[in-house]
Order: structure tokens, then C-alpha cells, then sequence
């Protein structure tokens, strides 16, 4: 899959902005790998609890497939 769906999600997620995002792909290796991370991974990572909880709202509302439609 393409990587658009997910970098746009991410883009819909309040608190993960460019910097956030750059450290995410830098830890997971792709905005795929880390939009798909479970939370324990999204911690390990550094997201701070804030950030991690939005991107697990966002993840749980959000059909990147609709969206991309």
C-alpha cells in the first residue's frame, strides 16, 4: 500500500505535526509501520502520552480509505 493514506492521517491527528511525524517514520521506518505501531511501541518511541492518545482516537474513528475517496 501506498504511503499517502497514512501520512494523511497522521495529518488529521491533533499534536502530530511534522517534527512529531519525522521521529515516528525515523523510529518505525515508514508512515505505515508507524500509524499501525500498538501503543506500547508508540511510547517506546518518545511519543509523549498526549500525542499517543490522540493517534489512538484518531486511528479508531478515522477509515483512511473513505478518506482518501
Amino acid at each position: 500500500m501506498k504511503q499517502t493514506p497514512f501520512y494523511l492521517g497522521f495529518n488529521m491527528t491533533p499534536g502530530i505535526g511534522p517534527a512529531r511525524l519525522a521521529r515516528l517514520i525515523e523510529f518505525f521506518g515508514s508512515a505505515e509501520a508507524a500509524w499501525q505501531a500498538p501503543l506500547r511501541d508508540l511510547v517506546a518511541s518518545g511519543l509523549d502520552a498526549k500525542s499517543c492518545e490522540s493517534l489512538m482516537t484518531t486511528r479508531a474513528r478515522l477509515c483512511l480509505d473513505d478518506e482518501m475517496a
